[in-house]
């Protein structure tokens, strides 16, 4: 069965690629205008899996997408992606690439080419997205002798000219996708590393994350990644009862990584612990972990 995958962006798009990366060049691509879009795709079963771009080595967490993540119960991490970005300048066929000044793409993508750009005198122009921009410059709705930056996919999906690839200033740019389905990742294969994400909220007193980080490090559990939202800034958790309450006003929700598979005793030990003492618990999945 061909599996159909959401992204989001147009094709080109590092998602994109990512998604071929992990599916192969088989699977059916959906693009999606939105992250929320890539959400209602899944939830609706027009899409079998999503492919999100969670967090960049270099920029940090995708908050908007961490917030879908919680707020969607239906929805689970199944597997993940460390995927290599790698910038390309890229222009018309017919531009005199010497002419090249103005160069569009997204703010991150320039950010992340700002030392290769003003080395050459290139001044950068914020667009949307870096596909979006690759395509524009193709269909020659840019100024005249611009170029953008996007991905190697992007200039040949968009039949545009190379000028240079890898002229990202860190080559240590990673953007870490997560593989989201409504259906858990089966079960555990031998021979694997796995990580599970939780989500949990806590009691407004003294000692609270102490306490919950210490079932953790008590267990011997490697903790990879923790991160607090507040909590409005997404749709759940809430309940009749407590919605509205003044001393939720300022709570928070955390998302945890851990080393480890969900099936492991000792991560059913945590999780036991930390329910007794988290107003809300929640796992978001427990999947193989990707080996760089």
């Amino acid at each position: 069965m061909t599996l159909k995958i959401a992204y989001q962006g147009i094709p080109g798009a590092y998602s994109e690629a990512a998604a071929v990366e992990y599916f192969g060049e088989d699977a059916l691509l959906i693009p999606c205008a939105s992250f929320d879009l890539v959400f209602e795709k899944l939830l609706s079963r027009e899409a079998d899996r999503a492919a999100l771009p969670f967090e960049n080595s270099l920029a940090g967490t995708i908050h908007r997408n961490l917030d879908l993540m919680v707020a969607n119960d239906d929805v689970h991490i199944v597997g993940e992606l460390d995927f290599r970005v790698r910038h390309c300048l890229m222009t018309r066929q017919e531009t005199d690439t010497s002419k090249v000044k103005r160069v569009f793409s997204h703010p991150m993508a320039l950010a992340q080419c700002e030392r290769y750009m003003k080395d050459r005198g290139l001044v950068p122009v914020e667009g949307f997205d870096t596909a979006g921009s690759a395509k524009m410059l193709s269909d020659g709705d840019l100024t005249e002798n611009a170029g953008a930056i996007a991905s190697r996919r992007a200039v040949d999906l968009y039949g545009l000219k190379l000028i240079e690839a890898d002229i990202e200033d860190d080559e240590h740019n990673f953007t870490r996708f997560l593989i989201l389905s409504l259906e858990a990742a089966p079960k555990s294969i031998a021979g694997l590393d796995y990580k599970t994400s939780i989500a949990i909220t806590l009691e407004n007193k003294a000692g609270a994350l102490c306490k919950a980080l210490g079932i953790f490090s008590a267990l011997d559990l490697f903790m990879t990644k923790i991160e607090s939202r507040h909590r409005r800034s997404f749709r759940g958790p809430s309940t009749a009862e407590n919605d509205g309450e003044e001393d939720k006003i300022w709570e928070y929700v955390f998302y945890i990584d851990i080393a480890a598979d969900y099936n492991d005793p000792k991560t059913q030990t945590a999780f036991t612990l930390l329910q007794q003492i988290t107003p809300y618990f929640r796992v978001l999945g427990s999947y193989p972990t990707h080996a760089r």
